[in-house]
């Protein structure tokens, strides 16, 4: 990559650097470097709904998600700066390829070439917690109907709640009967 261009990406990395400072001290400002029953507003929850409890810990989740993401950013301009010192920008640092310079305009971070972050990705995505290979497929162990089974299932559930209505029309009691009212359609 020629001089040129390479002073123009440190430009642009130490641009994207200093606005990313900005945003981690704007939500560390936010009362996330100090403990969550810190960060209460009251001096006692015992008079709260338990929902105000919960909205306080979904935005401070989020907050700490945003913040785990940012400097996960200002981490990947660090080493891209560090290769511009050592010579080695715009290599892809996986299978030593160069990294095209359009990804390297669009993302000047990239530490590697899109074949690289796509097979990264990928093994990712396969990387899923044990728990879901218990829980696939969702309520499919519920239904068994297929199978020779006289257990009270999730389709057995349905028909037992169905009874009262659903959103195609209600149902009234009178004299222990149930009788159907509304558009069956």
């Amino acid at each position: 990559m020629q001089r040129k261009q390479l002073q123009k990406q440190v430009k642009r990395l130490t641009e994207e650097k200093k606005k990313l400072e900005k945003v981690e001290a704007g939500l560390i400002k936010r009362g996330l470097d100090e403990p969550l029953r810190d960060a209460f507003t009251e001096l006692s929850t015992v008079d709260n709904h338990p929902a105000d409890s919960g909205s306080q810990l979904y935005e401070r989740s989020k907050d700490l998600g945003l913040l785990d993401a940012t400097r996960q950013q200002l981490g990947d301009i660090e080493q891209a700066l560090s290769a511009i010192r050592e010579g080695s920008y715009g290599i892809c640092r996986r299978c030593g390829r160069p990294i095209s310079e359009a990804r390297l305009a669009a993302m000047p971070s990239a530490l590697l070439c899109i074949t690289c972050k796509r097979i990264g990705e990928e093994r990712d995505f396969d990387n899923r917690p044990i728990e879901e290979e218990f829980l696939y497929p969702p309520f499919g162990r519920t239904f068994l109907d297929e199978e020779d089974s006289v257990v009270f299932d999730g389709e057995d559930a349905w028909e037992a709640v169905e009874r009262y209505g659903t959103s195609f029309g209600t149902v009234t009691r009178r004299r222990n009967r149930f009788t159907k009212q509304g558009n069956p359609s």
